[in-house]
């Protein structure tokens, strides 16, 4: 086993008789920043742009293997979540609604305190299988695509991508049964990202050259449609003043010819509607041009 900087490779062995592969990664596109999706599962945004891992293969020697001799049908990468430094795993987080729990009665309610349960940080498909694509400069490789990674948490991480083989890792028995062994081929790190809380989160970078390139050829990486949102704003026209209002009360007879309020159902006042049932009244706007 070698260590250069971030890399590293492993040399792993094949059936006697054939040849003997040296795999390597690469990061071809790093992640910059994502938004945090917290502790539920509806709302989820993934890390941006998608990490993309390219497969380096040679033999002992350093000669490159064309991806033509390859069978990368078993080959898969997994991403781990570690710290900045790459020296702690971030993989798992203290989920804070599993901490307490309320049970009621009829004259109180009782807050009770469990263990904490660990919940995993990094969402999503954490595992890729292999393509062999042509990349924006129509050069062709082996490719890992991340494009379904989130963050539970705020913060500064990196991630961690490890090779397999299968097929290589589970050589026949005499028997004809597999023995599966847990080696790593290669891991490489990615440069930090930032993981930011919904009001700080800057929001999504425009879609880079591989990855739309990948679009092009199947791969379902959500691209950014830039000529788009161009489009919407350099049509946008400029917000009109809005008019003084004032706020009245009227019953549901003559709600056919109102502009009902857009103000936040919590700030209203209805202290003065006694007397009225809440289906018969509708807070409402006024509109009149000052002279």
């Amino acid at each position: 086993m070698t260590v250069s900087g971030r890399h590293i490779h492993f040399m792993i062995g094949s059936p006697p008789g054939s040849i003997t592969y040296k795999y390597q990664l690469e990061v071809s596109q790093q992640p910059i920043r994502a938004r945090m999706c917290g502790f539920g599962d509806k709302d989820r945004r993934t890390i941006d742009p998608p990490p993309i891992i390219k497969l380096v293969v040679t033999t002992t020697d350093g000669t490159p293997v064309p991806e033509s001799s390859i069978d990368y049908s078993m080959m898969i990468v997994h991403a781990g979540l570690w710290s900045k430094d790459c020296k702690e795993e971030r993989g798992l987080v203290v989920n804070p609604t599993s901490i307490f729990t309320k049970s009621a009665n009829s004259n109180s309610t009782v807050m009770s305190m469990n263990a904490p349960l660990n919940t995993r940080n990094l969402m999503g498909h954490c595992t890729s299988s292999a393509y062999v694509l042509n990349n924006h400069v129509g050069q062709k490789g082996i490719y890992f695509i991340f494009q379904d990674l989130s963050v539970r948490t705020e913060g500064t991480f990196t991630l961690k991508f490890s090779f397999c083989n299968i097929k290589e890792l589970m050589p026949q028995s005499p028997d004809g049964l597999t023995n599966a062994c847990g080696n790593v081929a290669a891991e490489v790190y990615s440069a930090p990202f930032r993981v930011y809380s919904a009001k700080k989160f800057p929001g999504m970078t425009e879609s880079t050259e591989l990855s739309k390139a990948f679009a092009k050829q199947g791969i379902k990486i959500p691209i950014r449609k830039e000529a788009y949102y161009k489009k919407v704003c350099n049509n946008k026209q400029p917000t009109a003043e809005v008019p003084k209002t004032e706020t009245l009360e009227i019953s549901s007879s003559d709600s056919d010819n109102i502009e009902y309020s857009d103000e936040n159902e919590e700030t209203r006042d209805y202290s003065n509607l006694q007397g009225y049932e809440s289906k018969d009244i509708f807070v409402a706007k006024r509109l009149h041009t000052s002279k």
